[in-house]
């Protein structure tokens, strides 16, 4: 089927399907860890080492691979699809036979380091359960080239869904390690993580060799090459792409850091801002971004530039049509939604406060956030992986030095990380923005998302107006004026106090959009009347 915006379209919804499940699902992990463990540091130790034990992830599994491999898979595959398959076979060896040595190597090193035995308690467990997760990173980097294969091929769902797996295995792993003491659950639920890992690329398995074999290869190890001149070729496009990835997975290990100097549970609290933060990032933006780059290749192959201007186009009218009523949702309602999914058992009213905070730090962030993962995917398509890379370093050295600023310098809490990361990400738009339009691309959207900006203003300013009628108070008010709001603990209450916000909100939105349909149909009938 040929490339348009409606397979673009389509594409993005099944990505958003199956993405929704693992979301809703991480969504329940994340509630049953904040449930059973809360804040304490031993969660923060566990998710600070998670991040370590993954560093390589987006640089040797989705990101800067997935950027690499597409483009070259599709110039393969133009050529002979056989070849194609080949490729990816060599890949996926080459791949483990390489991290099968970096993982060895690591898991020394920490070994030695944790034998000197000269580490605080704190950073030593931070080290212990690093080393105990090394292992995960062989099977989520080969889950990764698995799901590059499926979007290539248009099946966006398997991988998409995958991580729902992936959620239950770290579900069960909670739920065993609960009655344990703190730090022996840590452990216990890091093993949990590992067969987390392996059960989500093993999912992809069985849809992986049955495209394998309509390109006539038979089997994924028996007759592949490590290294292969074709996998050597990659090593270009998947280096450029590397620099911009490693720039933000050094942004990300960095954050950790500083949240750590600055509250002992701070990593926990910025983990779980920035999950409720990546929802609609990963179920619109990481869709459409996912569909985005295959048909984008495609178009570059076959010099249509006209398809590859409005394939971009689409994508980031419809991002941002979608992200800014999203972003003023979570500016208003996020503690709502917070003291709803968090706000039970041992995370208290000071935790939803706190992840509130860093919060709105992340959504200051979450239009460019979306917007780059759809220009970032223009770039690579066309072959130019410097651009983005430039940026995206350029924007983890304002990230590292914002918070170098704010943490070290003015001793702010976890929350002035969140705002840190949101001011780059805007840095790194501003830069890929202006790139393209010295090519010649203008991007004319702004001044077309005015009267969403406007209506989303007006739909905060009624949920603060019916919070106050029915409540007496807004929590946000109370909040942005340092007052700590007191949250019912009763589900009830909780679901009745959201359920009427979001109403209010999505109302407005709504009656706007039907009076703006109107006014145009109206309009339009005026004009044929007088023809």
């Amino acid at each position: 089927m040929a490339d348009s915006t409606r397979t673009i379209w389509r594409s993005a919804s099944r990505f958003f399907s199956g993405t929704m499940l693992s979301r809703v699902t991480g969504m329940l992990r994340d509630m049953t860890m904040a449930f059973a463990f809360g804040t304490q540091s031993s969660v923060a130790a566990l998710l600070v080492a998670f991040r370590f034990a993954h560093l390589l992830r987006r640089l040797l599994g989705e990101g800067a691979m997935q950027t690499a491999l597409i483009p070259h898979f599709e110039e393969l595959r133009t050529q002979d699809p056989t070849r194609a398959g080949k490729f990816f076979c060599d890949l996926a060896v080459s791949l483990s036979h390489l991290l099968t040595l970096f993982i060895l190597l690591t898991m020394a090193g920490l070994g030695g380091l944790l034998a000197l035995d000269f580490l605080s308690p704190g950073n030593a467990e931070i080290v212990w359960l690093t080393l105990l997760m090394m292992p995960s990173l062989l099977f989520i980097c080969l889950f990764g080239i698995n799901a590059s294969l499926l979007q290539c091929e248009k099946h966006y769902f398997v991988p998409s869904a995958a991580p729902v797996v992936f959620n239950l295995f770290w579900m069960v792993g909670i739920v065993c390690a609960y009655f344990f003491a703190s730090s022996q659950a840590m452990t216990t639920l890091s093993l949990f993580i590992i067969a987390a890992c392996f059960a989500q690329w093993a999912i992809t398995l069985p849809k992986v060799y049955t495209i394998l074999k309509g390109y006539g290869v038979n089997t994924l190890w028996k007759g592949s090459r490590r290294y292969s001149n074709d996998v050597l070729n990659l090593g270009k496009p998947l280096a450029l792409g590397i620099v911009g990835i490693a720039a933000s997975q050094i942004n990300n290990a960095f954050d950790a850091v500083f949240a750590r100097w600055a509250d002992s549970e701070g990593p926990a609290i910025l983990w779980y801002a920035i999950r409720l933060q990546q929802l609609p990032l990963a179920l619109f933006g990481i869709a459409i971004a996912g569909a985005l780059l295959p048909p984008l290749a495609r178009a570059i192959k076959a010099h249509d530039i006209v398809q590859y201007n409005h394939f971009l186009k689409f994508a980031l009218w419809r991002t941002l049509a979608f992200m800014i009523p999203i972003t003023a949702a979570l500016f208003i309602m996020g503690d709502s939604c917070i003291a709803l999914i968090y706000g039970h058992g041992n995370f208290d009213n000071t935790s939803v406060v706190s992840t509130t905070q860093a919060l709105w730090g992340y959504t200051f962030g979450l239009i460019p956030m979306a917007l780059i993962l759809i220009l970032a995917p223009a770039f690579y398509a066309r072959g130019n992986y410097r651009t983005p890379s430039m940026a995206a370093t350029a924007a983890m050295g304002i990230n590292i030095g914002l918070n170098t600023i704010l943490v070290a310098g003015f001793g702010l809490g976890a929350a002035s990380i969140a705002f840190a990361t949101s001011v780059s990400a805007w840095i790194n738009l501003a830069w890929l923005s202006r790139a393209l339009k010295n090519k010649g691309i203008a991007l004319p959207l702004w001044n077309e998302t005015g009267k969403i900006f406007a209506v989303s203003c007006v739909a905060m300013l009624a949920v603060v107006a019916v919070d106050q009628a029915i409540w007496g108070t807004a929590t946000v008010v109370e909040l942005v004026h340092g007052i700590i709001p007191f949250y019912e603990k009763s589900v009830v209450s909780q679901m009745l106090r959201l359920g009427i916000s979001g109403v209010t909100f999505f109302g407005v939105l709504g009656l706007a959009f039907l009076g703006h349909r109107f006014f145009t149909a109206s309009r339009l009938n005026a004009m044929d009347s007088v023809d």
